[in-house]
């Protein structure tokens, strides 16, 4: 798939996502359910705010993207099918699991604002003195995924029904997926090598 196919695949899932959340809020407020409105409206904005990284061209040339188009339906899957099932827990419990989808987008934004321009949704080989180690970095190897897995658990668990945890789990693979194929780029350059080998994944010292 070349990148150009890519980029109007996901521009096309972007446009249908948002048009798709902005009816789930419409469906929520009908239904009286403000807070789950309020929510979905919440993770409508984090798509957005991603808007020029997910469908940008990379500074640099990506190194693979067979892995994204996958990955992004996977969240689009998660997305969809949470926003249109009802709040399933509890409003004091819910309310810990808007905290959980916070701390989700702000870990991401944080790893996002770390890389700068140069952060990308496609997978990109390390330039010369481009390997960044501070912020969240200084733990994680791919605090931007664990940020996104985070977020989308909080998301889900809000609206937990058999579709919405399906997705999860979709996208939870599709994480796993490109941390795979990703490191078996980024394991190239021995700057990255000695980076992981003090760093996790995406949990603090499990993986």
């Amino acid at each position: 798939m070349t990148d150009r196919v890519t980029v109007y695949i996901l521009r096309t899932l972007l446009v249908l996502t948002a048009i798709g959340l902005l009816i789930a809020v419409a469906a929520h407020l009908a239904g009286g359910h403000v807070p789950a409105a309020a929510f979905v409206a919440a993770y409508l904005v984090w798509l957005l705010s991603e808007v020029r990284i997910s469908v940008g061209t990379p500074t640099q040339s990506p190194a693979e993207t067979r892995t994204l188009v996958p990955y992004a339906i996977a969240r689009v899957t998660t997305a969809i099918t949470a926003a249109y099932s009802a709040p399933a827990v509890p409003d004091k419990f819910g309310i810990v699991l808007v905290g959980v989808f916070v701390a989700g987008v702000a870990l991401r934004a944080w790893a996002i604002h770390e890389f700068g321009v140069q952060y990308s949704h496609r997978v990109v080989r390390i330039s010369e003195g481009g390997l960044i180690s501070s912020g969240p970095y200084r733990v994680l190897r791919h605090p931007a995924y664990a940020g996104m897995v985070l977020a989308n658990i909080g998301f889900a668990g809000y609206f937990a029904s058999p579709g919405s945890i399906a997705g999860l789990t979709l996208l939870v693979a599709a994480v796993l997926w490109r941390i795979r194929i990703e490191e078996d780029i980024l394991t190239e350059s021995p700057q990255y090598r000695a980076f992981a080998n003090t760093r996790c994944r995406i949990v603090p010292g499990v993986w």
